[in-house]
């Protein structure tokens, strides 16, 4: 049986832009004139640790059991939980154990059912989900970010003030693991997001660079209004500028020149920007000596933290994705690299054993759940697309003191390939190396895989192959239409696709595709696999 989708009636985005800019006008002054104290962030932590289960079942009933139209209503229905029967699971099992039983029984989102690129199958039910049945429905939004992805409609993402100032108070806690103090924040993201939450901890914001051109002309004008605004209220914002990916002198230089006045920063980027900027500090013989960048967006891995040391920067690894917002923030006296806090006070978290693709090794799949009421989405054990490895520890560190005691680490994707901060799914990938490339050059899909490497100093890669069968093909040939696919669809796809191009993610080589333990060859491969699990891991191509 298949369950018919629901229309809703569309306003215009011009509207809806409109609306935004209203509660912006009169809500923004409001944000940035009350900072959010160290004091007031920990009283908020700790008393949403305290009211984890409370929070879970008010979310739960209002915003899935009261609105029959709710994707996960229909899930929790199918396997025979009603309201009453979960708040009797959690009394009894807690808020992690409640999660676990229903999603061995099946209430659970794939990454791709949450995207709605897949229907839900359980059983012999099939439901046909879109990714605006899990938008919040009690939130009225001042802004809207778009996800990653590739091909196909992106997952909108509406947010509100609140919701950042709820953001904040998480991160108040890490900053003070990491003794940060009036640290001055810039911003190297195509995206402002970061910057509200320093603004509501009464950081001061220098700089908002961008990576590649060119800036959406709805994103330019909200900018400039949202500086407008700032400045008004006493609380300046910064307009975006242009900072290549692939000329991280110029930031090296504002970095050097804020330094001689004495200033102590902090930069927000993607892990391979990072280092590429401190590669190019230690070229020139130049320390980075006090500034912090808060990485994102991949892996943070233990050659990328040697490259900082090596010119006397430091990071702060932050776990996000859009739709759920700040997962984690780094330990601050890590055991590893990507050591990280998890947000137990916003987020629940378990694991749920799934296997990559038909033939693919199995990995301990982290499930998320939201417990806040700002959140922009509605999240009930929904993958992230990641795995790795959980455990419960005290640590010694601001954010473990604050009852923040769950840790995560090697964090790793099993259903996205991630370089330079950009991202793209590995079910689009799939009609590129099966379908587009095949139609161009030959062979069969069968003759192209995907591998992902870390390379020198960390900074992620990927390996194109493509089998000697084949025949003849000039590099060069074969990765111009790969990045001309990848970047075919939305505006987001066409930048991460020349973020690629110009940072060279992408190298080509004629060699075979590589086979699993099992004798499979797969369009992409892991490296590695999760905590605890046995599986043959490919070597890198050289």
């Amino acid at each position: 049986m298949t369950t018919p989708k629901l229309e809703r009636p569309m306003r215009p985005r011009r509207l809806h832009d409109l609306d935004k800019l209203a509660r912006l006008t009169r809500d923004l002054p409001r944000f940035l004139r009350a900072p959010l104290s160290f004091d007031q962030a920990l009283t908020t932590v700790r008393r949403r640790l305290a009211e984890r289960e409370v929070r879970f079942l008010r979310i739960v009933e209002r915003a899935i059991y009261e609105r029959p139209t709710s994707p996960y209503r229909q899930l929790l229905q199918l396997v025979g939980c009603e309201l009453g029967d979960l708040r009797a699971l959690t009394a009894a099992e807690g808020l992690e154990g409640a999660l676990r039983e229903l999603a061995a029984r099946g209430a659970y989102l794939s990454f791709d059912e949450f995207k709605g690129r897949s229907p839900v199958v359980r059983g012999s039910r099939t439901f046909h989900f879109r990714e605006s049945d899990f938008d919040n429905p009690f939130i009225i939004p001042h802004i809207e970010a778009w996800s990653g992805g590739t091909r196909g409609p992106r997952t909108s993402v509406k947010m509100t003030l609140p919701y950042f100032a709820d953001l904040a108070a998480s991160t108040a806690i890490a900053f003070r693991a990491h003794r940060l103090g009036n640290d001055e924040h810039a911003v190297w993201l195509q995206g402002f997001t970061p910057g509200f939450i320093y603004a509501k901890l009464g950081r001061p914001t220098p700089a908002w660079f961008y990576p590649s051109e060119p800036l959406s002309p709805r994103l330019a004008l909200a900018s400039w209004y949202i500086a407008l605004l700032g400045r008004a209220s006493g609380h300046p914002l910064p307009r975006p500028r242009l900072l290549a990916v692939q000329a991280p002198d110029r930031l090296v230089d504002w970095l050097a020149k804020r330094q001689r006045k004495g200033r102590v920063l902090c930069v927000t980027t993607y892990a391979s920007s990072a280092v590429r900027v401190c590669l190019r500090a230690r070229e020139r013989r130049l320390t980075l000596e006090g500034v912090c960048f808060i990485t994102l967006g991949e892996p943070f891995t233990e050659a990328k933290r040697q490259a900082l040391d090596a010119v006397g920067a430091r990071a702060i690894v932050r776990y996000a994705f859009t739709e759920a917002g700040i997962i984690g923030y780094a330990c601050g006296t890590p055991r590893a690299s990507d050591d990280l806090h998890f947000l137990s006070d916003s987020y629940g978290l378990v694991q749920r054993p799934r296997a990559v693709g038909a033939d693919g090794p199995v990995v301990d799949a982290l499930l998320f759940t939201s417990l806040l009421p700002t959140a922009p989405k509605i999240l009930l054990n929904v993958e992230s697309g990641d795995y790795g490895r959980v455990e419960r520890r005290a640590c010694g560190c601001a954010q473990g003191a604050a009852g923040l005691d769950v840790h995560l680490s090697e964090i790793r994707s099993f259903e996205k390939l991630s370089s330079e901060g950009m991202t793209f799914v590995q079910t689009d990938l799939l009609h590129i190396l099966e379908e587009v490339l095949p139609a161009r050059f030959g062979g069969t899909g069968a003759d192209y895989q995907v591998i992902e490497q870390e390379g020198e100093h960390g900074i992620g890669g990927l390996v194109l192959l493509a089998s000697p069968a084949v025949g003849p093909i000039d590099e060069d040939r074969l990765r111009s239409p790969f990045l001309a696919s990848l970047g075919g669809g939305h505006a987001v796809d066409r930048f991460g696709a020349r973020i690629w191009a110009d940072a060279g993610t992408v190298q080509v080589k004629r060699d075979w595709p590589v086979p699993t333990g099992a004798g499979k060859i797969l369009p992409f491969h892991l490296l590695g696999t999760g905590p605890g699990r046995d599986s043959a891991s490919p070597p890198r191509p050289r």
